[in-house]
Order: structure tokens, then sequence, then C-alpha cells
């Protein structure tokens, strides 16, 4: 099956976990809110001499992303390591336990009794299984397998995300390239197991320039929300985006007043907490006129604003909730 990216992944939930190389992807979902999103790809054969008469000991250079989202974040995971199957041969390899995007070789000093040392590559020798060891907070020691495959990329998916705002979530995804993509599908669920399809966005078919797209769930069940971005092929194959989860709080649960004020002190009516809350004030045009981090969730004070319509954002960081509201200075 084709994939997004050029990496490999599988889709994994908390409690248990199924494994499927048609979907390429490694989303491990643990049991007190967050998510891991991890992608592994072999990428070059690194010979240890450069003499092969003989045979030749060899490491595989393998690229990755592991990245965090969603709530209670660790500083860092237990375990997160694997290993990649080449043919009969077994290479071991490490990977940081608190994310990023790097470059990794593996370890383990497998000896090739041929001579191509200086032809070599992962396909050539037939590194296509990966297991991934992962444990974390609220995520039990498991092993995750999954076959890597090398099929043309039908889109490169540049990012996917999922806003909560005002009651509705807003979903954005960019494509750098697209080959015979027919459409898009955004898919939701409200445990991570069941999805169901919100609506479907026409593709561009074949593309190689930047392309933005935008939609919107108009009613979002009220709690955690997961989104995923389904892509199909015009010849009906398809692919998934990595999972993104929301919390919505449903609509008009927050406010401020008053509105209009002839002072600088605005309350809030039906914020409770302002753990990872910004505030943002922009004019009518857009522009940003003030920003700070929510330290009372009764009342904040603001600027002298001039005479005019402002939209007030709280956005919090760790959900990615946002709500916008209307709010005039006299």
């Amino acid at each position: 099956m084709k994939k997004f990216l050029p990496f490999v992944y599988l889709l994994v939930f908390a409690c248990f976990f199924t494994t499927t190389s048609l979907f390429s992807q490694t989303t491990v979902v643990s049991n007190n809110g967050y998510t891991v999103f991890i992608s592994v790809q072999p990428k070059a054969i690194v010979p240890l001499s450069s003499s092969c008469a003989n045979g030749y000991n060899y490491n595989v250079k393998l690229d990755y992303t592991i990245s965090f989202s969603g709530n209670n974040i660790p500083a860092s995971l237990y375990t997160l390591q694997g290993t990649l199957g080449c043919g009969s041969s077994s290479h071991f390899f490490d990977l940081p336990n608190n994310g990023g995007t790097g470059t990794v070789n593996s370890q383990s000093r497998v000896w090739n009794p041929n001579r191509d040392c200086a032809t070599a590559t992962t396909a050539t020798l037939g590194c296509g299984t990966v297991n991934i060891e992962i444990e974390g907070p609220g995520i039990s020691r498991r092993t995750v397998s999954f076959t890597i495959s090398n099929s043309p990329l039908p889109i490169t998916l540049i990012d996917f995300t999922a806003v909560s705002t005002n009651g509705k979530v807003k979903l954005n995804w960019s494509t750098a390239t697209e080959i015979n993509n027919d459409y898009f599908t955004i898919e939701k669920s409200t445990d991570g197991t069941n999805w169901k399809s919100v609506k479907n966005i026409e593709g561009a078919g074949n593309s190689s320039s930047l392309r933005n797209y935008e939609t919107i769930d108009e009613n979002p069940s009220v709690g955690v929300v997961y989104y995923r971005l389904k892509q199909t092929d015009i010849d009906g194959q398809f692919t998934y985006s990595t999972v993104r989860s929301v919390k919505n709080t449903g609509n008009a649960s927050i406010d401020i007043y008053p509105v209009p004020n002839t002072g600088n002190t605005i309350f809030f009516r039906g914020l409770t907490e302002t753990k990872n809350m910004t505030l943002t004030v922009r004019d009518a045009a857009g522009s940003s006129v003030f920003s700070t981090i929510l330290i009372n969730a009764n009342s904040v004070e603001l600027p002298s604003l001039k005479s005019g319509l402002y939209i007030i954002s709280l956005n919090n960081s760790l959900t990615n909730e946002r709500i916008n509201l209307r709010y005039i200075k006299m």
C-alpha cells in the first residue's frame, strides 16, 4: 500500500494494537491522554570497511521522527528501541525516548558474506521488517511489528492539524506533491478505535506545487475527539495520516464581560482553569495587538486600546482548543 510520507507507521491504541502494512503508520495512544507518533525508514547500508573481497560487516542508516500530542505528555518514555530485519539478519537500533527527528545507525555489525559492499542497498538486502519496543507512562511494555512498503508516494503530506474553535473543529492540511490523488476523507472517533466519516474533499489529482486544504467539523462531540485524514487514489487504494486529538468543550461555555467596555479590565464567565491558556487580542484587520499567558481565571487587565471592534482568542496550547470572543472597546 502507498504511504503519505517516506516513513513507515502502524496504528496502535491503548490497551491493544493491530498490525497492518497497508496503512504504514505508527501511533501509540496512552491510557492517560497523550499520543506518540513514531516513524522509521531505512535509508542506506553502512559497510564498516571499504574492502569486501571476503564479505563485510555492516550497519543500516535509518531516518526517524517521534512526536507527542495530547494531555499529560511525559518528558521521556521509559523505552523506545527496535530491530530492523534485513533478510535473515536482525539489526538493533535505539531511538530517543524524548522524541525528535533525526538519523540513527543500527549497532549490530551484521556480517554479509557477499562482495557487494559498494552497491548494496536496503532493498537488495531485503530490509523490510521493523519491530518497535515501547514503554512509558500510561503505555504498557509492548513490541509492535510491521512491514515496510516501498510503493510510490501518492502524496507528500506536509502537515495535518485539528483545532477546536467555538464549539467547532477546524481541520487544515497541506501537500507538496500529489500523484493520482482522487479525494481526502476526514474521519473522527471518540475512542480512537471506532471511526466514522465526516466529509470528503476533492484532491488535486496530480500536482507538484504546494496546496492547502481546510474544512470544518460543524458538530464535534463534547470531550476529546480524534481525527485522521484518509487519502484515496484514483485506483481506489488509500492511506491514513497520523491521528490528531482535540478537546471540545462545546459552544458558548466561556464568555467575557463587560462588552462594550469603557475600561481595561475584562472578566471571564465559565472559565474554570487557566493552565496552558494564552489570551490574544486582535484588531479588526486580524493583527495581534496584545498577548499574555493567563494566571487568573476571573479577570485580566488589557492595555489601553483604541476604540473599536476586537477579537479575543483563548487558546489552550496543550489541547489545541481555541475560543474566539467578540470584544468592543468604547
